[in-house]
């Protein structure tokens, strides 16, 4: 039996809040650095879904000489010069990489680098790049969901 996909760990999806539901002042879970989505179907069809998923984030993708991708969202002159106070002008950036499974199916890694993310903002920084990897972690396993090509996830 193949386990079903999981949701990013943190990730809440948008919505009304149940009773029962954490606070601000919970204790957060720790936010993994990469999570990665098992993907069947046509490979090209699922890189678009992703695309379109970080760009409903707000970040722009940039293809990288070897297929990977880089996402960015912010401003790094302001994120440089201002730290975690730029607001929606910090600069995020993540890594996604592409390769395919001993099952053929297409494997997309999101991946957060932390250390940029403490030199640009310190630990506020840290936790303006968690809140938006979980977010958009969460944002690329709905879209992925939604289509019926979502297989399964790991995170780590």
């Amino acid at each position: 039996m193949v386990p079903a996909p999981r949701l990013p760990l943190g990730f809440r999806p948008r919505g009304p809040r149940s009773p029962d539901a954490p606070t601000a002042h919970d204790e957060r879970p720790e936010v993994s650095s990469y999570y990665d989505c098992f993907i069947a179907g046509d490979h090209e069809s699922a890189k678009h879904i992703i695309a379109n998923a970080l760009n409903s984030q707000g970040f722009l993708v940039e293809v990288q000489p070897d297929g990977n991708w880089y996402a960015r969202r912010g401003n790094m002159s302001t994120t440089m010069l201002v730290g975690a106070f730029a607001g929606d002008n910090f600069q995020i950036t993540f890594g996604v990489q592409f390769f395919v499974d001993a099952a053929g199916r297409l494997v997309a890694r999101l991946d957060k680098n932390t250390a940029v993310g403490f030199f640009k903002g310190g630990v506020w920084g840290l936790s303006k790049i968690d809140n938006a990897f979980t977010q958009t972690a969460g944002a690329v396993y709905t879209a992925l969901l939604s289509a019926g090509v979502l297989t399964n996830t790991a995170e780590g």
